[in-house]
């Protein structure tokens, strides 16, 4: 499958030039968008309506947290509180300009993003089901208000409540204020990592537009996040000329002006308009726009445009919208340090819910009368709210792992994902076998792929190099010929996007099989990887299911030296929410990663760079390997021995050398680090009395410290010596052939220190 051009050198002298990014082009008012049929009457109440809402909420906050209200004699307000007093209109203008079922993701300073949210996806409900279904074991509908005011409050009671850490909240209290998340209205989480959302949301839109579920992707950003590196991976991504359509994601920055205290303008940035970054991902400057973000109606106007165009596949958009925070960066900082107030004043002056007031009166919506009454019952309902929140359940101690991990699978779809033969490029093949049925480790790995992905259309494989390369050491090799290019895609040199748009995707249905090159790149990755992808289900209260595959490599022995060699599966296994998986043989890399992508769970999938050249018997019938389950792969009596990955087979010609000298090795393979057959390990241990634990990591910190001492908490009664632990040396990968051989654990030293175990 050739590519779609050829790179040819061209060097004719000639400029770059770039279209000019339009700045504050609304122009008109309130009373022109109801003119036109842009802003319904219903809906411009709706906007002010929220507006105060998230006004009275912040303020609501900001007095708990002074202790100047307190909704009960001994209240105490903990937890993070970053305000977005001043860019109401921003959150409202924007939420109401796109359709209730499209997605958000958020900020740190997202409380007025979720109540926008959930407000405008309540009132596009269609019918009372719907917001009976909302309201159910959270209020009773009353005869004195609307089901639909009725589930406004709710709304407004649960963000509360989740502010105030309780089980009632959205997330049940594990996330707060900081990772609100609200999942049945499309908000997928807000996020206490400066930019941490900015993939996600990529990968969020990447899958809408992959599954064709014609949702568009909001995703909100602080002007602090335009100079994270993430940010500008996130751009280039959504961006891919080989996506035939554009990904469907405005990227909406809230330029309040200061990222916590650094000035966007004038300090730490070399340019005015953040707008002006569009310039370089595209021919069209990402659509970018600057617009009034105190102006409620010039925020929707442009939000609603950009969603136009995302829906017509011509995305990605880029929306600065200039704003201001009232209030410092969080409630401990009173902003005298580096505002000043003339300044505050002036934003002051053009306050965002002023001009929503004063817009619906001049344009006949509402009576002066009519927006006092409704501003005392919003103020009432955020009173109603805090009390109610403070009156909710606190987490029961007892079940703090509730929402870590789902037991779900894809088992039993059935033929609803299945790829159509039609969209087959190629038949299918399976490797031929040699006379043995055996194959390669890499050929494995291609088989559990190619039939998952016959098996389920919703799984997609992409990464560096994994397409018409098949991957630094072929595993993906003709996988691209049978599934075309929309399943089997390069990825940019963007480790940190490759993680961040998986975790995105697999939130709103794909099922991604992403590929890091090289374990020691994760390193790159690891906001995207320990913050998002294994936090967010927790975070957000069980409630997200993250159906992602991380591919990657440990190795050595090749003299790829410190950046291309390490085995760090200890730093992804101490990172709860992540299952991780170390396969040796070909027979149960294939098993494995066909179990590892049926389930709902992030998973790192760790192969060896010496056992893709590895022969194992692996038939062609359908078959998985439960995940968690070790393997016995000898048995003996004297020692038991604990190896994954390569080391396995090292441990094994270990065993065999030792055999012929009477030592009876018993080799287990944990096959799965997260979680731990620890019940296998330690029944063997406990035949045994003696336990040697050998790994290509580093000693110190290693996971083998670890499975060390759950077989010496599971076994201390029946241990006939101190536990071992065979390991490399505390060195980065040395290059040089010799200090590579003396790093990398040998048969030799694992059976000298086996018979110094068993003293002989």
């Amino acid at each position: 499958m050739p590519r779609n051009m050829d790179v040819l050198p061209l060097f004719q002298r000639s400029e770059i030039t770039f279209d000019p990014i339009p700045r504050f082009i609304f122009d008109g008012h309130l009373g022109s968008e109801l003119e036109a049929g842009r802003i319904s009457r219903d809906q411009a109440i709706a906007m002010l309506d929220c507006m105060m809402a998230i006004r009275y909420f912040e303020e609501t906050v900001a007095q708990m947290k002074a202790g100047r209200f307190k909704p009960r004699p001994d209240f105490r307000f903990i937890g993070a509180s970053h305000l977005s007093i001043g860019q109401e209109a921003t959150a409202v203008g924007a939420v109401s300009a796109i359709s209730p079922d499209d997605y958000i993701t958020s900020t740190h300073r997202g409380h007025g993003h979720s109540i926008a949210k959930g407000f405008f996806w309540l009132l596009g409900r269609e019918s009372d089901e719907e917001l009976e279904a909302f309201i159910d074991g959270y209020a009773e509908p009353s005869g004195d208000e609307s089901l639909l005011d009725t589930a406004i409050q709710v709304h407004l009671n649960r963000t509360m409540a989740e502010l105030l850490g309780k089980e009632e909240g959205y997330c049940h209290g594990r996330g707060g204020g900081m990772h609100i998340a609200d999942f049945h209205a499309g908000h997928l989480g807000a996020n206490a990592i400066v930019g941490g959302s900015y993939a996600m949301a990529v990968g969020a839109a990447m899958a809408s537009w992959k599954l064709d579920l014609g949702r568009i992707v909001l995703c909100f950003v602080g002007d602090g996040a335009t100079n994270n590196g993430i940010a500008h991976e996130a751009y280039n991504w959504a961006c891919q000329e080989q996506f035939d359509e554009g990904i469907p994601v405005i990227f909406l920055i809230e330029n309040n002006q200061y990222g916590m205290t650094g000035q966007q303008f004038g300090e730490v940035t070399g340019v005015e308009d953040l707008a002006q970054r569009g310039a370089g991902y595209n021919d069209v400057n990402m659509n970018a726009e600057v617009l009034n973000g105190m102006d409620a109606i010039a925020v929707h106007d442009a939000v609603m445009r950009a969603a136009e165009l995302c829906r017509s596949g011509k995305g990605p958009v880029l929306l600065e919208s200039k704003t201001y925070r009232y209030m410092g960066h969080s409630l401990s900082d009173n902003c005298t340090a580096y505002r000043t107030d003339a300044e505050e004043a002036a934003w002051e002056d053009i306050d965002p819910i002023d001009h929503i007031k004063r817009a619906v009166v001049e344009h006949g919506v509402l009576t002066d009368d009519e927006v006092v009454d409704r501003c005392q019952r919003m103020k009432q309902r955020i009173i109603d709210a805090t009390t109610w929140a403070v009156d909710a359940t606190d987490p029961d101690p007892s079940e703090i792992y509730r929402g870590l991990f789902v037991d779900t699978t894809s088992d039993d779809i059935g033929d609803e994902w299945a790829t159509p033969k039609e969209l087959l490029l190629e038949e299918p093949a399976y490797t031929r076998r040699d006379g043995q049925g055996r194959i390669l480790y890499r050929h494995a790995v291609a088989e559990a792929l190619m039939e998952e992905m016959v098996r389920d259309r919703r799984v997609v494989l992409y990464g560096e190099d994994v397409a018409d390369y098949g991957g630094a050491f072929g595993a993906t090799r003709g996988l691209l010929e049978i599934f075309g290019r929309d399943r089997v895609f390069n990825a940019p040199i963007s480790e940190a996007a490759i993680v961040g748009t998986a975790a995105g995707a697999s939130m709103v249905g794909m099922r991604p099989v992403a590929e890091i090159m090289y374990i020691d790149f994760i390193l790159m990755t690891m906001d995207q990887t320990g913050n998002q992808l294994a936090k967010n289900r927790y975070m957000f209260g069980g409630k997200a299911t993250l159906p992602a595959v991380i591919r990657t490599t440990i190795g050595g022995g090749r003299g790829y030296a410190g950046q291309h060699s390490q085995s760090l599966e200890a730093i992804v296994t101490q990172i709860p929410g992540l299952k991780v998986i170390a396969p040796a043989t070909a027979y149960d890399v294939k098993g494995l990663l066909k179990s590892a992508i049926r389930d709902d769970n992030p998973i790192i999938f760790i192969e060896h760079q010496h056992c893709y050249t590895e022969k194992g018997e692996v038939p062609e019938e359908e078959y998985t390997i439960p995940i968690g389950e070790a393997n016995v792969v000898r048995e003996g009596s004297d020692v038991t021995v604990v190896a994954y990955s390569y080391m396995l087979l090292r441990a094994l010609e270990a065993a065999e050398v030792l055999a012929e000298e009477g030592i009876d090795c018993e080799i287990v393979d944990p096959r799965t680090l997260i979680p731990l057959d620890e019940e296998t390990i330690a029944a063997s241990v406990s035949r045994t009395g003696r336990a040697l634990i050998v790994q290509q990591a580093p000693y110190t910190g290693c996971f083998g410290e670890h499975i060390a001492h759950r077989i010496m908490e599971s076994c201390w009664g029946d241990l006939e010596a101190p536990i071992r632990i065979v390991a490399a040396h505390d060195v980065p990968p040395p290059m040089a052939e010799p200090l590579e051989n003396e790093n990398i654990p040998s048969v030799e030293k694992i059976a000298n220190n086996i018979r110094e175990l068993v003293g002989r």
